[in-house]
């Protein structure tokens, strides 16, 4: 799982709003690994961030994923959290049994 918060210097709209084709046209490369995603939102319904659940083989699989997203190459994240997950609540029938 990929938790990640955007800076927080005013700059990340714009940002977010210039490179918003380029990740999706990188994140399309992934479209069988990422098992959801999206946007994390503030309070008043603006994005402040991003969630995904990637399914990879190790951390420096998805470590390397994030790193070379274009948002990650302009700047726009602050903060980076990656986890693993175990998908237990409503997991998809195409995921291995726990």
């Amino acid at each position: 799982m990929v938790y990640r918060l955007d800076r927080t210097d005013g700059q990340a709209p714009a940002i977010r709003e210039a490179v918003r084709p380029a990740h999706r046209a990188y994140m399309d490369r992934f479209s069988a690994r990422v098992r959801l995603g999206g946007p994390v939102l503030d309070a008043h319904g603006q994005g402040c961030g991003g969630l995904m659940v990637i399914e990879a083989e190790n951390e420096d699989e998805v470590r390397a994923m994030v790193q070379d997203d274009p948002f990650e190459q302009a700047g726009l994240s602050a903060h980076i959290d990656i986890r693993p997950f175990r998908w237990q609540t409503k997991r998809p029938a195409d995921l291995p049994p726990l």
